[in-house]
């Protein structure tokens, strides 16, 4: 499935696009993200809740949730349920600005994410409890992909 220029798909952002389930996606544009069932047509359109725009988005291995990582001033990652969209968990001070990347673990226990600009710190957490468990510098540029071994 082509992508670009789709609804206002950000193509320059990379891993942009997920599946949900073997029907719906969900990307980002700007200060919004989309789930978009590619049978159905249907297309909701939820905003950012810090107001400064998405920075990544990944769905849990389990395809049971999703995360939504901001930007803006201390943004949080926000951890959906799906196909519920009930908000379950927050994630807060993991980055100073935006995040560039984020992703669960294989298990789905853990979550990681990446900063960008101006700190880029890596942070795993243990997202159903909120916990930070790490927090370490990353490198001196970006990082677009973060993942578990």
């Amino acid at each position: 499935m082509k992508l670009d220029g789709f609804y206002g798909h950000d193509s320059f952002k990379r891993y942009n696009a997920q599946v949900l389930d073997r029907d719906t996606i969900i990307f980002a544009a700007g200060i919004s993200y989309t789930i978009y069932n590619h049978f159905t047509k249907d297309k909701k359109i939820f905003y950012s809740r810090d107001r400064g725009g998405i920075g990544s988005i990944t769905v849990h291995p389990s395809k049971k949730y999703f995360a939504v990582a901001e930007m803006g001033i201390f943004p949080n990652i926000y951890i959906y349920e799906y196909p519920s969209l009930k908000l379950y968990r927050i994630l807060r001070k993991g980055t100073e600005r935006t995040y560039s990347c984020v992703n669960f673990s294989g298990s789905g226990e853990m979550l990681a994410s990446v900063g960008a600009d101006p700190d880029f710190l890596l942070t795993v957490w243990e997202w159903k409890q909120e916990r930070l468990l790490l927090k370490s510098k990353a490198f001196s540029q970006d990082v677009y992909r973060v993942s578990f071994s």
